[in-house]
């Protein structure tokens, strides 16, 4: 794969960043680091420009992630309504989880910046959980001026001989740790306070989950369809008039010229 990267780089410069790291967003299996830390490696060498790499590299983080954000709080919360969905996870509990993300869903999507692996899990939560988005983006592109410049720094370290690949990914582990640890601690403090908690915890109002409960184009067919029985029912044109029932040959006995007189 780091072939696959460099001679893409080498080929097609700071866009090939930027092309890889919104496919990597899209499920491509492209690691951020591996491309950044390969373009890196190119600067140093002078065979790619720093500013513009650092640019793509940056737009390419930022909106990979928001692409997805918005897939998953598009497309992925009508889910939640899904029979199968239901036997795994109560929709009780998806409130409680929808509350949490509310509260400290910032916070979630800043350490899972530096920790391998957990950007796309927690990107996904996030969508699907509906997080506002300018929170999510508050978090993402701060978070992305300095990862960004970091790896590429680091990739530039190891072209000057300053550093090797095997350094560059022990910072790495270490700059994991060091988030983990408080994670961790937060992870660990939260269930305490849930054992401790008595009564029901607190949740998000049923009106987000009942948003999902029909999707939008079966909704809207729904609409129009009401919309044009009441339409037909307020139209006194279309009314169906009422109708006497068929009257045999002859007139009624009794009715007014009926040449038989009443019994």
């Amino acid at each position: 794969m780091e072939e696959f990267i460099r001679e893409n780089l080498e080929t097609f410069g700071p866009a090939a960043v930027f092309v890889l790291l919104m496919l990597s967003g899209l499920g491509l299996p492209v690691g951020e680091d591996s491309v950044i830390i390969t373009a890196g490696v190119l600067v140093g060498q002078d065979q790619m420009p720093f500013w513009p790499t650092l640019l793509c590299a940056y737009f390419g983080v930022c909106l990979s992630d928001s692409l997805w954000f918005r897939i998953c709080s598009l497309y992925g919360a009508p889910l939640l309504h899904r029979k199968w969905i239901k036997r795994m996870i109560h929709p009780r509990r998806l409130l409680e989880a929808k509350h949490q993300i509310e509260q400290r869903g910032v916070w979630v999507v800043v350490m899972a910046r530096f920790i391998p692996g957990g950007r796309t899990p927690v990107i996904t939560m996030a969508g699907l959980l509906q997080l506002p988005y300018w929170q999510f983006a508050l978090a993402t592109f701060s978070c992305v001026l300095i990862t960004s410049p970091m790896q590429l720094g680091l990739g530039v370290l190891i072209a000057i001989g300053l550093g090797t690949r095997g350094l560059a990914q022990t910072l790495l582990v270490v700059i994991m740790v060091i988030v983990l640890i408080p994670a961790v601690s937060f992870g660990l403090r939260w269930i305490i306070l849930l054992r401790r908690h008595k009564g029901p915890l607190p949740r998000a109002k049923a009106a987000w989950l009942k948003r999902f409960r029909v999707p939008r184009i079966r909704s809207r067919l729904r609409a129009k369809k009401g919309g044009d029985q009441t339409e037909a029912m307020d139209d006194p044109a279309a009314k169906p008039t009422p109708t006497s029932p068929d009257k045999p040959d002859g007139s009624r006995q009794g009715d007014p010229g009926s040449d038989e007189p009443p019994r």
